[in-house]
């Protein structure tokens, strides 16, 4: 991006020169403008061709390989002249635009809010979770547990838990045979055995007895 050359005239001698058509020059001197202030310093620019020329230091624009002249150096045919410059040829234009400007004027509005109540009557949709425990006391084995499923639209979770089984066997510890014999024992014993006599005696002695 190119910019006027700030206020160090001694470090622009020398400097390289480039016109609108290419053409390279340099800077061999400076001078300060005349008694008019709005006359500011001049640049004498030396061409290829030896021609010096007189250029407004305000035209200089600088870049990053010396400075930029706004308009080209155009060589001539006639004999007497070795160099034209060429300037650019400026005019002004008026560009009309408009812009909306705040007068003061205008209407003042009032609003006013009014309240009413009315009744909605919209039936909503609510879930509600019955949760019911069903008491099963089964044993299962780890390789067939239950899993959680859908009965229509209950869903059914399995709440599993571990118990400690304590479990009371018989045991055979042995078998008591008994065989019963019989045998003969003589054990002699001595016992008192009484016997009745009876003897009948008529009390008539003249009579026979029968």
């Amino acid at each position: 991006m190119s910019h006027t050359p700030e206020s160090t005239p001694e470090s622009m001698v020398g400097a390289r020169v480039t016109d609108a058509g290419g053409n390279a020059a340099s800077i061999v001197s400076l001078q300060q403008g005349g008694g008019d202030s709005s006359t500011g310093p001049q640049a004498w620019i030396r061409l290829v061709d030896g021609t010096q020329v007189l250029v407004p230091v305000s035209l200089l624009a600088q870049d990053d390989d010396g400075y930029r002249l706004p308009f080209a150096f155009a060589p001539s045919t006639d004999t007497q002249h070795s160099m034209q410059m060429t300037f650019p040829v400026m005019e002004e234009d008026v560009k009309v635009g408009k812009r909306v400007v705040d007068t003061g004027r205008g209407v003042r509005i009032h609003k006013t809010v009014s309240v009413r109540e009315q009744v909605l009557d919209q039936p909503l949709l609510q879930d509600r979770l019955d949760v019911e425990h069903v008491q099963i006391g089964k044993v299962v084995a780890e390789s067939d547990l239950p899993q959680t499923r859908y009965e229509g639209d209950t869903l059914v979770v399995p709440v599993m838990e571990e118990v400690l089984v304590v479990q009371k066997q018989l045991l055979l510890k042995e078998e008591v045979r008994i065989t019963r014999r019989r045998e003969p024992v003589r054990k002699p014993e001595t016992v008192t055995l009484r016997t009745e006599h009876v003897q009948v005696e008529p009390f008539d002695e003249g009579r026979t007895p029968q």
